[in-house]
């Protein structure tokens, strides 16, 4: 499976970034005022040229970062425009850019009629935002009606995941002082925007609505058996509801541990799973935030999709790093399922890894662990649990796998 990953969200040089905005306080009133936007748009219509650009950069890439496509590709590049009250979506420019053979980046430019924006932004004023999207063209010859895409020799399979932009707005800042005043509002308004994505991935009859980060770090990004866990759960086949009952046993609420779990989709859906569940989902403190605003996105208080509890835990595995409260919220508590998945990648974690397990786990907990075939020394993980304390794994599931490249397997230990 292959990611789009933004390198560099969409710029220009009069973008910004939607910063947090709440009404009810004057100051952020101001920045959204009716005035400001219509000074937005006599800008844009006063400068000399008929066009915007928004750049952009791209890649092509394994969800670990380890591999680049190696093939040709044609990418589908739009430009949307919504309310943040409204569902309706209007297409604003588009694009094609191919990518080829050897390509490690992809520059992106998508030229944007000031005509259009100004009639955009007169008629959604305010509570307009604008979003890119990069997926996989129709037209390419990798493309077939599910988003998979057949290798030329028509063998292999491929999954591309698109990805889509946070909101932004367009300052409309084209003199020097006014690009100036747009660059210290971006300062010092900016939430972080920029430095997320958005993906919808399909679970069960609906769909998780996530963040990542951009760039070319690994960490807080979606990882491809994430991605297959959270498809597994939610079929209703035989092979399915035979590992949910085997996992949940006669409890009709559990107290579910996630270690290591990056933007938060697999606590998200067992939160689904198992609505009256608690969920704890544990990372380093560098993930909190992506993790919150997954959570807030998919669990509203008024949803009726999880009636438990589901909250993030800044948790590292070498404990001296840790607050007393926060290793007394892991170690001291009792947990029915224990989850990590894809930490299996890097061998100088095992020990570490292993320990916490065995410190979390006891008779009663199922430890599930799921991972994607990347070496072969990923089995030493399961030699260290059956060495330190005799833990043998007494469920196996392959899952289905969506693309040649993405195998994952599923571990469930029915008690020590």
């Amino acid at each position: 499976m292959y990611h789009v990953r933004f390198l560099k969200v969409p710029y220009s040089k009069c973008l910004q970034y939607s910063p947090k905005c709440d009404l009810s306080k004057k100051s952020s009133t101001k920045l959204y005022s009716g005035k400001s936007v219509r000074k937005t748009v006599d800008r844009l219509q006063a400068s000399s040229a008929s066009t915007l650009t928004v750049s952009s950069v791209v890649t092509l890439t394994t969800d670990l970062g380890d591999c680049f496509f190696y093939g040709n590709a044609t990418l589908s590049v739009s430009l949307v425009a919504s309310g943040r009250s409204s569902s309706k979506v209007t297409n604003v420019a588009h694009t094609k850019v191919q990518w080829t053979t050897g390509m490690r980046a992809l520059p992106i430019e998508l030229d944007v009629s000031i005509k259009q924006l100004d009639r955009i932004m007169k008629n959604g004023g305010v509570d307009i935002r604008f979003h890119m999207r990069v997926s996989m063209s129709t037209d390419s010859e990798y493309k077939d009606e599910n988003e998979m895409y057949v290798d030329s020799n028509g063998d292999s399979l491929t999954a591309f995941l698109p990805v889509t932009s946070l909101g932004f707005w367009f300052s409309g800042a084209e003199d020097p002082s006014a690009r100036k005043n747009a660059i210290q509002r971006n300062i010092q308004y900016d939430n972080d925007n920029h430095r997320y994505v958005s993906r919808d991935i399909p679970i069960g009859p609906t769909s998780l609505k996530l963040l990542e980060e951009t760039g070319e770090s690994v960490a807080r990004h979606l990882w491809d058996s994430a991605i297959l866990l959270g498809k597994f759960l939610t079929l209703s086949n035989q092979n399915s509801d035979i590992f949910l009952e085997h996992l949940k046993g006669s409890s009709k609420s559990m107290n579910i541990l996630e270690l290591g779990c990056g933007c938060g989709i697999v606590g998200l859906t067992l939160s689904r799973v198992f609505p009256q569940s608690r969920v704890v989902l544990t990372d380093l403190d560098s993930a909190r935030n992506v993790c919150e605003r997954n959570i807030a996105l998919n669990c509203t208080r008024s949803s009726s999709r999880t009636s438990g509890k589901i909250e993030f835990s800044s948790f590292d595995w070498e404990s001296c790093n840790n607050t007393m409260e926060e290793n007394a919220k892991v170690y001291d508590a009792e947990w029915d399922v224990v989850v990590s998945c894809d930490c299996t990648y890097n061998a100088d974690s095992f020990d570490i890894l292993t320990d916490v397990l065995l410190k979390v786990v006891s008779r009663r907990t199922k430890l599930l662990l799921v991972h994607k075939e990347r070496h072969g020394s990923e089995a030493r993980v399961f030699e260290l649990l059956k060495e330190k304390n005799n833990l043998q794994f007494r469920w196996r599931q392959q899952l289905e796998p969506a693309a040649a490249r993405s195998r994952a397997d599923i571990l469930v230990q029915a008690g020590l």
